[in-house]
């Protein structure tokens, strides 16, 4: 059994073979907000002599620094290949959590903590995970990955601490704030297309959909969120995530229309917008 899953729930890697469980007190509180260390010049240091963090007692955190700008601290194993770039990528994470944030309509948190491991391998033999993710309290992290992903992971669990039953609205918010840039919209359009598209009716019920592994169904379920924040607002979007009845009958309750015809206007809602974003494009 790898370190960290001896210490921590992983509650978002949904399509992993196995749970953390979580049997630290919380400890993360007094290292991120340690008021006797007020810089944020970005600088590391030893993690012993910076402040404690929740994993520094054990073997393969041992000797990991401290680096903190702002406030992202990036815990990382000394003289990491990827150091120079923490300013640039404290920044990057700064701003995906703000602009997360301001879509959930949640308060950003005070800090985010990152473990940074080397690479796929290392981070895997500590951790026994295939990919970025957090344990509640902070964020694993390593390269290559997008950015955003294992960050809105995080902050949905600071939104609401249960995943939700009808698991397409959490793929679908962690695909659409990925920091990955892509358009999800066009996506589901060309899903349209090439004849692959994915029915409203059968995406609600979908048990394969997987933001870790696919960019099919998560796709569509982004550009589906997207959509029903823009129309009917992000309380609304959170009523459903926190409903637990039968699907369909909850998301008719909640958005006051059958499913075909929030289908319907779902699509006519994407074409317009990818038209318009193409011939703004062009022109």
């Amino acid at each position: 059994m790898s370190i960290v899953q001896k210490v921590s729930r992983n509650y978002f890697a949904m399509s992993e073979p196995y749970r953390f469980i979580f049997l630290l007190m919380v400890l993360l509180l007094a290292g991120c907000s340690d008021k006797k260390s007020k810089s944020n010049t970005g600088s590391s240091m030893p993690a012993s002599t910076a402040s404690s963090h929740i994993y520094q007692n054990l073997a393969a955190y041992k000797d990991w620094q401290i680096f903190r700008q702002n406030n992202v601290v990036i815990i990382h194993p000394p003289n990491h290949l990827l150091e120079e770039r923490f300013p640039e990528m404290t920044r990057v994470f700064s701003a995906l959590s703000r602009r997360a944030c301001e879509f959930l309509n949640t308060t950003p948190p005070d800090s985010l903590i990152f473990y940074f491991y080397t690479g796929t391998g290392h981070a895997h033999d500590v951790t026994g995970q295939a990919v970025p993710f957090s344990d509640g309290t902070a964020i694993h992290f390593w390269l290559p990955s997008f950015y955003g992903p294992p960050l809105v992971k995080h902050l949905l669990y600071k939104w609401e601490s249960e995943f939700p039953k009808h698991k397409f609205l959490w793929h679908g918010i962690v695909a659409l704030l990925d920091g990955s840039k892509q358009n999800y919209h066009r996506f589901t359009l060309e899903h349209i297309d090439s004849g692959i598209f994915i029915p409203l009716r059968e995406l609600l019920v979908d048990t394969t959909i997987d933001v870790n592994s696919e960019r099919l169904q998560s796709a569509e379920a982004a550009s589906l969120v997207d959509y029903l924040v823009y129309i009917y607002g992000i309380e609304k979007v959170r009523e459903m995530y926190l409903s637990d009845g039968d699907v369909y009958a909850d998301f008719e309750e909640v958005f006051k229309l059958p499913v075909d015809n929030i289908e319907k206007r779902w699509l006519e809602f994407i074409d317009t917008f990818v038209a318009g974003k193409v011939e703004k494009d062009d022109g």
